[in-house]
């Protein structure tokens, strides 16, 4: 059910969140309507002033915290994406310099690899499920190395980069496969719901005269709070949704080696 909720527009993500925020201080105003009564708001109005004050502090550091990691997650995930593209690049530009006699089998595994990745990896971790983590064109790529004989000083150098780039490409694809999870665990989830659910309370016993401005009050700030955490979710699943990593790099890198160019 997660997975579908992630995977829709941002802009329904944010709309079902801030209609949580409201819900939830609909329901806080007719529970604690009925359960309290109406003085306790007015007298322990600056008690409960001193006591939001002191838990917004807090609460407002943990979801400064979680937005930029969250962020921090979908820049890197995004970092990671471009080097495995280029790297890709990369190991051809070197096979076609410096191993011709290979270089054509090399170029038809990395067009196959590069093909896999968008065309079915891509649309498999946007929908939540797991990617395989070995890989067919690599293994192949891999046997294709293993397989050259240098002929000289010079192909062997290019032979040991183009072992290397094969390495960290592969260390590039398990990076990827291991950023499309959430980052944030599930009990700082549930901690920043219950201090949603905290401020929403400490808010509605603040004594405000207007029984209709403090029900807007208290509505406006379970939304806001509400909508950070919808931005926090979207950008700590940056391959889900229409907010997402882009495979943009890595149909660039197939035009770039499909039409044996190196300038990519």
């Amino acid at each position: 059910m997660l997975i579908h909720f992630i995977s829709m527009p941002s802009a329904l993500q944010i709309a079902a969140w801030a209609s949580f925020g409201c819900l939830l201080a609909v329901l806080t105003h007719f529970l604690m309507r009925r359960l309290a009564p109406e003085h306790i708001t007015e007298k322990q109005s600056d008690e409960v002033g001193v006591i939001i004050a002191v838990v917004g502090i807090f609460y407002g550091l943990i979801i400064a915290a979680l937005l930029v990691r969250a962020i921090s997650h979908f820049d890197n995930s995004m970092e990671i994406a471009e080097r495995e593209a280029g790297l890709a690049a990369s190991l051809y530009r070197m096979s076609a310099q410096g191993l011709p006699e290979t270089n054509h089998k090399i170029q038809k595994g990395l067009q196959a690899y590069l093909d896999a990745v968008i065309h079915q990896e891509w649309r498999l971790q946007q929908q939540g499920e797991e990617v395989p983590v070995s890989s067919p064109q690599l293994g192949y790529l891999s046997k294709v190395l293993s397989a050259i004989h240098p002929a000289g000083h010079k192909e062997a150098e290019y032979l040991a980069l183009a072992q290397d780039k094969l390495n960290e490409l592969y260390v590039s694809r398990h990076a990827r496969l291991f950023n499309q999870a959430m980052t944030i665990p599930w009990e700082i989830w549930t901690v920043s719901l219950i201090g949603e659910v905290l401020l929403v309370f400490f808010a509605w016993l603040m004594h405000v005269p207007s029984k209709g401005v403090h029900f807007f009050l208290t509505c406006a700030m379970a939304v806001s709070i509400s909508i950070v955490l919808a931005i926090i979710l979207i950008y700590d699943t940056p391959f889900y949704g229409d907010i997402s990593v882009s495979p943009e790099p890595y149909q660039k890198a197939l035009a770039a080696i499909r039409a044996g160019s190196l300038d990519l």
